[in-house]
């Protein structure tokens, strides 16, 4: 029974926010990040949100959209938020197979906001609403494919590796 009330306190305590310095994990300054990714005005469902470190050496923060376009980014378990400063972001709706798609699913967004991003925005301390209005058109890459035609081109799209 001891157990059983222990596991509840400890998932409690991993569940709040660290109160003055007593969590084990050292977090920079945060802001919190939500927003809504479309395409064309329609939403992106299920896409990757990523935000880059906004210095050397700091880790990406990540979210997903729900059926809506909506995100929130989370910078590790039970921290949301990004790094204060500047970020590049990618954005991109390929996922590769696995037991419940053995297909996986192609990327429909185009290069320019994923694996060639264009994409910058700055995370300020305290809530921060950053929508993306992303555009059709241009070069599509398939992460998983080497010899897959560029969309409307008809022509081939090298692999891109080591682009971030």
């Amino acid at each position: 029974m001891f157990q059983g009330r222990q596991c509840v306190l400890i998932s409690l305590l991993v569940a709040l926010p660290p109160l003055g310095g007593c969590s084990g994990e050292k977090l920079p300054g945060l802001g919190r990040v939500n927003g809504t990714v479309t395409l064309d005005g329609q939403p992106v469902p299920d896409a990757t949100v990523t935000f880059d470190g906004a210095k050397e050496g700091e880790p990406a923060t990540l979210a997903r959209t729900d059926a809506t376009g909506n995100y929130e980014l989370y910078y590790s378990r039970g921290h949301k938020g990004a790094t204060i400063g500047e970020h590049a972001v990618h954005i991109n709706t390929y996922q590769g197979p696995d037991d419940d798609n053995p297909k996986g699913k192609k990327e429909t967004i185009p290069a320019k906001y994923n694996v060639k991003s264009e994409l910058k925005a700055t995370v300020n301390r305290g809530n921060n609403k950053l929508d993306f209005a992303l555009q059709s058109g241009g070069e599509i890459i398939q992460p998983d494919d080497d010899d897959q035609p560029k969309k409307g081109k008809g022509k081939k799209v090298r692999s891109v590796t080591g682009c971030m």
